[in-house]
């Protein structure tokens, strides 16, 4: 069963604890390792190590958020009895920095803190100018759905004014001869069709607004499957089919006799006589 890593790190913590301290890490002796391997089951906090679990220790220790911190800190090096044995160079400490920062991720963004998305009203007010200011041009389109021909009012030679209720708001348009031919055309071919009408956001009027430009599309509603299968009639039962007439086998046995040969009958092999 493989040991835990952190349970591998305490022995050398009670080995040798001038060198190795989770808690407070400082950057070791260049060339460490290979010291460490030589006391591997002589020492008796190293008793029930091997050198594989040595360097899964070793690997761990150094690799730690803390080590990492300590050698980006730089400083002296230190040997296995806590004497300074060296120092880390400024290569050595940028590259421990740049390890700490992938490791961490990126700093949060301080906007995006709760305390700071926590704004009064005023300050929302203000965010939303900010915002506005910011704002890319576009279009507006608003889409109606209608599945029924609405009532409606003439206006002018070819015109006709309608409204439609949608999500509490009252849409006015106002549509010319050809779209709304094509309503009364869908709605003369039965119940199951659907019509968008599209158009740009007009002036507000009381409880909604005027649709400008309205656009029409006609489709079609399919039946769903289920209800034409219901709808379809259950198919009549063919009919049997007409049985087969039987065909009657006459069995003739003929003889050599009756077909007009004479019968022969095998007694045996005839030896010749000698002399014939």
């Amino acid at each position: 069963m493989p040991k835990d890593v952190k349970a591998l790190m305490h022995p050398l913590c009670e080995a040798f604890p001038a060198a190795f301290n989770r808690q407070t890490s400082k950057p070791l002796k260049v060339g460490i390792r290979e010291e460490l391997l030589a006391p591997v089951g002589a020492h008796p906090a190293l008793a029930d190590l091997t050198r594989k679990d040595l360097r899964r220790a070793l690997t761990a220790y150094t690799r730690a958020f803390s080590y990492q911190k300590a050698l980006a800190a730089g400083g002296p090096r230190s040997a296995l009895d806590g004497q300074p044995a060296g120092a880390v160079t400024p290569e050595q400490q940028a590259h421990a920095q740049t390890l700490r920062q992938t490791a961490a991720g990126p700093p949060p963004d301080p906007a995006l803190s709760p305390t700071a998305l926590m704004r009064s009203p005023a300050e929302r007010q203000a965010l939303l100018k900010e915002v506005i200011a910011m704002a890319i041009p576009g279009k507006l389109e608003v889409t109606l759905k209608i599945h029924q021909l609405p009532p409606t009012q003439p206006t002018a030679p070819d015109t006709r004014l309608f409204a439609v209720q949608a999500d509490g708001r009252a849409v006015i348009v106002e549509m010319k001869k050809k779209p709304w031919n094509a309503l009364k055309k869908a709605a003369a071919t039965g119940p199951q069709w659907v019509a968008t009408i599209t158009g740009t956001l007009g002036e507000a009027v009381d409880g909604g607004f005027r649709l400008e430009d309205p656009r029409v599309q006609v489709f079609e509603k399919k039946p769903k499957a289920n209800a034409a299968a219901e709808a379809a009639p259950a198919p009549e039962p063919a009919a049997p089919a007409a049985p087969m007439p039987e065909r009657t086998v006459t069995s003739v046995t003929a003889t050599a006799p009756v077909m007009g040969y004479p019968q022969l009958t095998l007694k045996g092999r005839v030896t010749p006589k000698a002399g014939i």
